[in-house]
């Protein structure tokens, strides 16, 4: 998590609870030490930010303080909502969380009449009717994250099982399937698998090279490509 993103969650934190809430409360929720805390929370202050408090006891973000309501289009609006309802039917249940989250700190910084808005947007997502099988989505898209080999059987539309090492580039949602696009080492290229013909899934033990989002960029000219054909 980016350090400004760290103390937009804090003090979205804060003003989520009437009470105090500790350094160890915060490290445990960001996944960050107690001591990365207390220096943010010492340069919140530094900046003007209310928050008061003391080291082993608590901190509490004064009453009435606001952060600069964020200024949408009435399309923004509705692509922030479509898109978490969106992640929120075709996603895992930690994306789906997110996904809530989401569109509650959007809620809570912009205009009155933008939340009100945001509540009548008519745009819905459909759920997924493909099955997740032996996925777990949310350990995958960690993978992806962090160039993460993984390790699968999986079964052909003969149902024939192959064992295929793969580094993870994406994941595609379709009305009635969800694919996994990754470059299949036994193939030597990208190959698309999908979620519920995978029988096992582990994460191997190996790491592959990214390039920093170069092999996704290569991914999606080999899509294009194909698209084309």
């Amino acid at each position: 998590m980016r350090k400004a993103d760290r103390l937009f969650e804090i003090i979205e934190t804060m003003r989520a609870t009437n009470k105090a809430i500790t350094a160890a409360d915060l490290s445990a929720e960001l996944n960050v030490s107690e001591r990365t805390i207390y220096r943010d929370i010492a340069g919140l202050q530094g900046q003007g930010v209310p928050i008061e408090g003391e080291a082993g006891i608590g901190y509490v973000l004064r009453p009435g303080f606001h952060l600069p309501p964020l200024m949408f289009t009435l399309e923004e609006l509705e692509a922030v909502v479509l898109g978490a309802r969106l992640a929120g039917q075709r996603g895992d249940e930690a994306l789906e969380k997110a996904a809530d989250r989401v569109v509650s700190k959007v809620k809570s910084v912009v205009p009155d009449h933008m939340r009100d808005r945001m509540e009548r947007v008519a745009l819905f997502a459909p759920p997924t009717y493909g099955q997740m099988g032996a996925v777990d989505l949310a350990q995958v898209r960690d993978c992806i994250r962090n160039d993460q080999k993984v390790k699968i059987q999986y079964r052909d539309l003969n149902d024939r099982i192959s064992e295929r090492v793969i580094w993870p580039v994406a994941v595609a949602f379709f009305a009635e399937s969800t694919l996994l696009a990754a470059w299949c080492e036994l193939r030597n290229d990208f190959r698309h698998f999908r979620i519920d013909r995978i029988t096992d899934m582990d994460v191997h033990q190996g790491r592959f090279n990214g390039g920093g989002g170069k092999l996704l960029k290569s991914w999606e000219a080999y899509v294009s490509g194909r698209d084309h054909e």
